[in-house]
């Protein structure tokens, strides 16, 4: 099996195909560790209830099972359950639809008034007509950790990782599929594609579908004390929708802003260095809901959303060639589905049932 993008998704998948004792050749085009796609930093939010929509939700619960069962296999802790919000106005689609899921799914949760939220944390400022939905469960998940034990388990498992070694092209040759690279041509009898903003260098027909977005984060020095502030996200009516999450181990607090400033395009593939836009970009969001909190700037670091046009992930075969794998769980909120999106795409490689409907993230959905 050949994987092609070695970042979180294509990592996952080649822990549990290795895992299952399968022969597995990962390729990508950076070092270990890069910062050029969607997986580095230290620290990714997990919700338990899920704003975006119920679709979610089977993948998002076999997700937090294979999170606990890393944690028991390794001895350490990836997940620290912080609590979440899901702040916006009482009607937003972000609140009722948290508010649906958790429902739905027996999530422990409340709905909490603006004044509940900032009784219960000091720190945030909010209108009085918002409101948002507080899972306990919720937290932070530590990336850059979890990215090295991945690609750890997959080699001691037997999987071949090559880095610095991009992939130029591909192509069916009978029953095997064939990967060109400056090392030569390496064969496989499946294909999975996880290249992140490359993806449709190496697929030409979904190029047009995914919109490749500049995004930026911050960490600021926290200017007072913020309590026991949970990892939050907030949808207000002008639509510039932070999330937001509390300093873990020295850490600053971190801000991001989805869309962030609007730079899509092909030429968002190379990006450019942060500096004093987005700055303050994210300084101006971060004042509007913790007022007079954010000190002096820690760190920003740039990384590259893939986005549908309806933020949904796409996971699945080709429709022209099912012997290949598209792993696209993008659009910024795929990080803590990962171990969730290995699993199905080793049982689409492999052939076996399926433990979750992959239906809603379909390839043919994106080429209608």
């Amino acid at each position: 099996m050949i994987v092609i993008g070695l970042g979180v998704m294509g990592s996952a998948t080649a822990w549990q195909l290795a895992r299952r004792g399968l022969s597995v050749l990962g390729l990508d085009q950076f070092e270990a560790g890069h910062e050029r796609g969607s997986s580095h930093g230290r620290a990714r939010v997990i919700r338990r209830v899920y704003g975006e929509g119920e679709i979610y939700m089977p993948l998002l619960e076999r997700a937090d099972a294979l999170w606990d069962g890393m944690e028991a296999e390794s001895g350490r802790t990836f997940l620290h359950r912080t609590g979440g919000l899901d702040i916006g106005p009482a009607s937003s689609a972000l609140v009722s639809n948290a508010a649906a899921t958790a429902q739905s799914h027996g999530v422990t949760h409340e709905r909490l008034s603006a004044a509940g939220i900032m009784a219960r944390f000091p720190a945030l400022n909010l209108p009085d007509h918002y409101e948002g939905i507080y899972a306990p469960d919720s937290g932070m998940l530590l990336s850059d950790a979890i990215n090295t034990w991945l690609r750890e388990t997959a080699v001691a498992d037997g999987a071949d990782l090559r880095w610095q070694t991009p992939v130029l092209g591909w192509r069916r040759d009978g029953q095997a599929y064939r990967a060109e690279t400056a090392a030569g041509e390496f064969a496989a009898h499946r294909l999975v594609i996880a290249a992140g903003a490359w993806a449709g260098c190496l697929l030409p027909e979904l190029d047009h579908v995914l919109a490749i977005e500049r995004q930026v984060v911050a960490w600021y020095d926290p200017a007072a004390e913020l309590g026991d502030l949970p990892v939050f996200q907030v949808e207000p009516e002008d639509g510039i929708r932070p999330y937001i999450m509390p300093p873990l181990s020295g850490d600053g607090l971190k801000i991001g802003v989805y869309g962030h400033l609007g730079q899509r395009g092909a030429e968002m593939r190379d990006g450019f260095p942060p500096g004093a836009d987005d700055d303050a970009h994210l300084r101006s969001s971060l004042d509007r809901w913790l007022p007079g909190m954010a000190g002096a700037t820690q760190l920003m670091k740039e990384c590259r959303f893939t986005r549908t046009y309806d933020d949904r992930f796409i996971i699945g075969t080709l429709p022209r060639d099912p012997g290949v794998v598209l792993l696209s769980p993008c659009s910024g909120h795929g990080y803590k589905f990962a171990p969730a999106i290995g699993e199905a795409a080793a049982d689409l490689v492999t052939g076996e049932e399926l433990r979750i409907d992959l239906t809603p993230f379909s390839v043919e959905r994106v080429l209608q």
